[in-house]
C-alpha cells in the first residue's frame, strides 16, 4: 500500500480551471485534443484500475473520489508543422482509436514521421498498422541499445541526442532517456513550444472527469503519493538504487529542461510554468520506493 504523502512543503490545492479547455473529440473509446500549438494529444484510457483505486483509498489520499473510475492512460502525440510526426502509437487494442484520430487530424496531409520511444507493446504496438496506412512514413527509432529487430526498427532512421528533425515551425530533438524502461529507449523534446516528452517516467493515474485535461485544468493536486502509485509499480527498480545518485540525475534534468512543459506517456501534460516542483516530488518518490519497495502491479 502506498502512502498518499506530500512534498516537504504541502502543495496548495490546485485552482479550479479558469478557462475552457481546448475542444476535444471522441473517437470511439478514446479521445484527442490540441494540448499546445501544433501538438495534438491522443489518449487511450484503458479500463478502470480497481486495485490501484483500492490502494489509493487505503492510503487516505484526498485527491480520489470514491466511486470514480481510475485510469492509467496511454498517450500518443501528433506534431504538425509543415511536416508531421507521430510520437508513439498506443497499444494494439487501441488501433481503432489511433487511426481514426490520425485521419481526422491529418485529413489529406501525409504522416511524415513515426517516432517510437521504445519497442514496448503499449508504446509501439500499432506501428505496423500506422505504416500500412501511411506507407511513405519514415520510421524513427533510438540509435543506441538493442532489440532493433522488433517492429522493424532495424530499418528505421536512427536518432540520438545530437539529432534534430525540423518539421517546419516545430523542431524535435531526442535527448537520452534519463530513466529507461527498455534496452532501447529515447525521449523527445520539441524546442518551439519547449515541451519534453517523457516515457514511463512522470506517469500518474487520474480519475473520472480528468481525462484529456492538463494538470492546470483539474481541481486535484498531483502530489508525491499520486506519482508514487505509478512509479512504485512501473519503475519498481527504484527499490534497488542509491537514491542520491538518482535524485542527482533528476536535478540535472530539471536544470536542462527548466521551463519546459512535460508531456508524459502515462499521465496528464504539465505546463512549463508548473513543472519545477514535479522534479522534487519525483525525488521523494525515489526515496520512498528505495525505502519501502515495490508498491504492487498495474
Amino acid at each position: 500500500m502506498c502512502d498518499s504523502g506530500s512534498d516537504t512543503t504541502t502543495p496548495p490545492a490546485a485552482p479550479m480551471p479558469t478557462e475552457t479547455p481546448a475542444p476535444t473529440a471522441r473517437t470511439e473509446a478514446g479521445w484527442r485534443r490540441d494540448v499546445w500549438p501544433g501538438i495534438h494529444w491522443i489518449q487511450e484510457l484503458g479500463g478502470h484500475r480497481a486495485g490501484i483505486a483500492r490502494a489509493v483509498l487505503e492510503s487516505g489520499a484526498d485527491w480520489y473520489k470514491p466511486g470514480n473510475e481510475l485510469y492509467v492512460p496511454q498517450n500518443a502525440y501528433l506534431l504538425t508543422g509543415e511536416r508531421t510526426l507521430l510520437w508513439d502509437t498506443l497499444s494494439p487494442a487501441s488501433g481503432h482509436i489511433l487511426l481514426p484520430a490520425l485521419e481526422e487530424l491529418l485529413g489529406e496531409r501525409p504522416l511524415d514521421y513515426l517516432a517510437l520511444s521504445h519497442p514496448d507493446v503499449p508504446h509501439a504496438g500499432n506501428t505496423m498498422q500506422v505504416l500500412r496506412r501511411y506507407p511513405d512514413c519514415q520510421l524513427v527509432a533510438p540509435a543506441a541499445g538493442e532489440t532493433h529487430a522488433l517492429y522493424h526498427l532495424d530499418d528505421a532512421m536512427k536518432v540520438g541526442p545530437e539529432d534534430e528533425i525540423d518539421l517546419g515551425g516545430l523542431r524535435v530533438r531526442f535527448p537520452e532517456a534519463t530513466f529507461l524502461d527498455a534496452a532501447i529507449h529515447t525521449w523527445m523534446s520539441e524546442e518551439t513550444t519547449r515541451t519534453l516528452f517523457t516515457v514511463d517516467w512522470m506517469g500518474f493515474p487520474h480519475q473520472s472527469g480528468e481525462s484529456l485535461r492538463r494538470t492546470d485544468e483539474i481541481a486535484t493536486v498531483v502530489d508525491v503519493g499520486r506519482l508514487e502509485e505509478f512509479h512504485s509499480r512501473v519503475m519498481f527498480w527504484f527499490q534497488y538504487v542509491h537514491p542520491h545518485k538518482v535524485t542527482a540525475a533528476t536535478d540535472a534534468l530539471a536544470v536542462q529542461f527548466a521551463g519546459y512543459g512535460l508531456a508524459p506517456a502515462h499521465g496528464l501534460p504539465i505546463p512549463g510554468a508548473d513543472a519545477a516542483p514535479y522534479y522534487e516530488r519525483m525525488n521523494e518518490v525515489v526515496r520512498r520506493v528505495a525505502a519501502g519497495g515495490r508498491g504492487g502491479v498495474l
